[in-house]
This record gives C-alpha cells, sequence and structure tokens, in this order.
C-alpha cells in the first residue's frame, strides 16, 4: 500500500459576477451594490429652480420702501428699506441704472435692512438710486431720486 498525503477539501468557488450574452457575446453585466436602492421605477422631473416648489421660500418683497431725497451740498442722505425674503435676497444698489461705483458712501445689508448711506452729499451724487433684491424665487426693485436741496 502506498501512502499519499491528505488532500485539502475541494474548494467550492461562487461568483457574483453577473454577464449578458448579447448576439453571441458575453459582457459583464452592470454590477449594483445591495445598498443602493433602485429609483428607475419613480418617474418625476427635478424642477429646473430647486426652491420653487419648497413652500418655505418666497420672493423677494419690501416692507418699507425709500422715497426722493432733497439734501444741501455736504448734507447726510440715508436710502433703506427693510426686505423680506428666503432664501436671502443677494442686494445690489444701482445709482443711474448702472452699478453703484461711490468709494464714499456707506452700504449696510442685515438681516432685514438694506441702507445706503452717503454721509457727505456732493454733487455727482444726484441722481436716481436703485435697490435690486433678488433671489432664486424672484425679484423685487425700489428707486428714488436724491436732488439737490436749494434755499
Amino acid at each position: 500500500m502506498s501512502y499519499s498525503p491528505p488532500q485539502p477539501p475541494p474548494r467550492q468557488y461562487s461568483s457574483t459576477l453577473n454577464v449578458d450574452c448579447v448576439d453571441g457575446v458575453y459582457r459583464q453585466a452592470q454590477q449594483v451594490s445591495p445598498l443602493t436602492k433602485q429609483v428607475n421605477h419613480l418617474a418625476y422631473e427635478i424642477p429646473k429652480n430647486k426652491y420653487a416648489n419648497n413652500p418655505w421660500n418666497y420672493a423677494p418683497e419690501f416692507l418699507k420702501v425709500f422715497g426722493d431725497l432733497r439734501v444741501h451740498i455736504g448734507g447726510k442722505a440715508v436710502f433703506d428699506c427693510c426686505l423680506l425674503g428666503s432664501p436671502r435676497p443677494r442686494v445690489c444698489w444701482l445709482f443711474n441704472e448702472d452699478k453703484l461705483r461711490f468709494s464714499d458712501v456707506i452700504i449696510e445689508d442685515t438681516a432685514d435692512v438694506c441702507r445706503l448711506t452717503i454721509p457727505y452729499v456732493q454733487m455727482h451724487h444726484f441722481g436716481t438710486f436703485t435697490v435690486l433684491c433678488e433671489n432664486e424665487v424672484g425679484r423685487a426693485t425700489a428707486e428714488a431720486q436724491l436732488l439737490p436741496l436749494y434755499e
């Protein structure tokens, strides 16, 4: 009798490789993690504006707006408004329909108040000031004129 060493048990192979046979060609089928949920059966369209259908979001609106001002040269002018909107609107100030480029004005934009202050009015400040408030849902504008005051 001849001696033979013990043999390991036969290996059992299991494969999770999925293949598809199309036109006689075998290709690996798409693998999907068991943690991934299949949502192909859900038929819905993602809105172009993700804020449009959210009931908590709304377009900007003013609770208080500013009006025309008449100020002496060297005097102080303040344009302020109270603003609501969700998400919080971006605020942009315009002068005579162009982006405001003055370096001698103070702009404050807090939670609900937008304010433009001109501490010392000069001739180049006279004109139309517009505040443009915009978020993903809509837009609101308010405008007024700064006019010289003569005595």
